[in-house]
């Protein structure tokens, strides 16, 4: 249950000052009370624009492998993040997004396994991580290609896997592309941009972890929580932090690309590293800005080719080119880092824990940087009655 708070504040804070107040900026998630039909449902998007024309799909029945060398995942868990909003909000109003389901990171249980898929490889019942860029988690049930299945340990039991899979994997991956010579970062001076979203905070507390001394730029209502968690918190925009680091930061991770990562490389010393989180999506990215024009885009489209083609210290980071490149190294990485959790030694932060007809609130509020933590989505918790989502009712989806 629980609430997703709007403010750089624990998540267990309930409400908001006014405790008598109804905050609409606070999406109430209330008691988990799970659905037992078994049937496929999924919430989507029908044409690119505003959360108001998602709705939820009812099947008869339970899905099967879409081929037959796919696994059908039962969903147990799967992310809202900014790039669901940006995914539905960037496009034609008379076309359907791409995907039309969001939800692309899952944690999951094998129900069918295709006829081709290697015998012995999976078992039903067995428990899988997924990327799935396509989307489709935000779902009951989602077929896969069984190449994109990463087996979780059979003690691995805590209920924040899902955090992991994306947001604590690329921050892990980053930080380690970072590093010269696999050297910790102990006493280095690491800026991390955008470091209130989901991966923002997980590159704050495991670099805190390592011993860096961390800055992070995010929204001032979010200043409170880096501080608790051990960052030297300066505003988004470049000219406010960029006087006081220039040529300081042995690291930058940047997942903004505000001004194609212009700044960021500045921040640097002769020798620091420039990691840029490109597949990253942020609120930021939703929100108009009324300074640009065709020259400001020109212009950062420019550094970016500098910093793919030109500047020798900077490195591209995709988290789903990394799971193609190695998929091992990533079971492995993934592995250790629920090792991590299970002994409490990361502490993912959960803004809220949804059911599918809530998925569309807590897209608007992404859209408003508001959750301090990682937004779930729970395919099997009962729908909430209070949200005016649109049901309907379809044959079986093959």
């Amino acid at each position: 249950g629980g609430l997703i708070i709007v403010q750089g504040s624990s998540s267990s804070r309930r409400g908001s000052a006014n405790n008598g107040s109804r905050n609409r900026n606070n999406l109430r998630c209330g008691r988990t009370v799970w659905d037992t039909d078994e049937r496929q449902r999924d919430i989507y998007c029908p044409v690119h624009g505003n959360a108001k024309t998602m709705a939820i799909r009812q099947y008869e029945d339970v899905p099967v492998p879409e081929n037959a060398n796919h696994l059908l995942i039962k969903i147990e868990a799967s992310t809202v993040s900014p790039k669901d909003s940006v995914t539905r909000l960037k496009g034609d109003s008379d076309t359907p997004p791409s995907p039309p389901v969001p939800g692309f990171q899952i944690v999951g249980t094998i129900a069918v396994i295709g006829s081709n898929v290697p015998p012995k490889a999976f078992a039903e019942g067995d428990r899988i991580a997924a990327l799935l860029p396509n989307g489709g988690g935000n779902a009951k049930y989602v077929s896969i290609p069984h190449t994109a299945a990463v087996l979780l340990p059979e003690d691995a039991s805590h209920e924040d896997i899902i955090c992991l899979v994306a947001n604590y994997m690329t921050a892990y991956q980053c930080l380690k592309l970072a590093k010269k010579d696999a050297m910790p970062l102990t006493n280095a001076n690491v800026l991390i941009t955008g470091g209130s979203g989901p991966v923002g905070q997980a590159l704050v507390e495991l670099a805190i972890r390592e011993g860096a001394k961390v800055y992070a730029t995010a929204h001032k209502m979010h200043r409170d929580h880096l501080t608790r968690l051990g960052a030297r918190w300066f505003p988004v925009k470049p000219k406010k932090w960029l006087p006081q680091l220039e040529g300081k930061m042995d690291v930058v991770i940047d997942g903004l690309c505000i001004d194609g990562y212009e700044s960021s490389y500045r921040a640097l010393t002769p020798e620091g590293t420039l990691v840029c989180n490109a597949g990253n999506e942020s609120a930021l990215h939703l929100q108009d800005d009324p300074d640009r024009d065709w020259m400001t885009d020109a212009g950062e489209w420019l550094n970016v080719q500098k910093a793919k083609y030109v500047w020798s210290n900077a490195i591209f980071y995709d988290l789903n080119e990394s799971y193609g490149q190695n998929p091992k190294m990533f079971g492995h990485e993934l592995h250790y880092l629920i090792c991590k959790l299970q002994r409490g030694e990361i502490n993912p932060k959960v803004a809220g824990r949804v059911s599918l007809n809530q998925v569309p609130k807590a897209q608007k509020l992404i859209e408003n940087g508001l959750p301090n933590g990682t937004v779930v989505c729970l395919p099997w918790k009962k729908l909430d009655p209070k949200q005016k989502v649109k049901v309907e009712k379809l044959s079986t989806k093959k």
